[in-house]
């Protein structure tokens, strides 16, 4: 309760919403070292949502490898390609999704970009990548 509370208030004051929360869940780390848990998407969440390219962060910033780019901020949004380590991207912005879990952190954020090295564009939840993904929201 509290942190959803807490995510809420920094929501309503136009902050990011991005939150460690521990777990009593043992988990199996596949060979890449990440581990991915979701929550569902209810039933009326679209992957369709609007986004604009207002943030300036560039580089290799994917933290992980096979990272699902999404055409929406839900984990039940189609994939469109996947982000490698060695990848550019380019951020847009960040917007509410779905709640995931890798790499120790747990965030509810997910960043549209267009990954440069491929040029696929979608959504990517924030704990997949660097610094917890972009800074401006859509």
């Amino acid at each position: 309760m509290w942190i959803n509370l807490h995510a809420r208030i920094r929501e309503l004051m136009g902050m990011r919403r991005a939150s460690s929360i521990g777990a009593a869940i043992v988990l199996t780390v596949a060979a890449a070292g990440v581990a991915v848990v979701t929550g569902a998407a209810p039933a009326s969440a679209s992957c369709s949502h609007s986004h604009s390219n207002v943030d300036n962060k560039f580089g290799q910033l994917f933290n992980a490898t096979n990272v699902n780019i999404r055409t929406g901020p839900h984990t039940t949004c189609g994939s469109l390609g996947y982000g490698q380590l060695s990848h550019n991207v380019d951020f847009h912005c960040f917007a509410s999704g779905d709640r995931v879990s890798a790499n120790g952190h747990t965030t509810y954020t997910w960043t549209y970009l267009r990954d440069t090295t491929t040029g696929v564009s979608g959504w990517v939840a924030d704990a997949l990548l660097d610094n917890l993904g972009g800074n401006v929201a859509c």
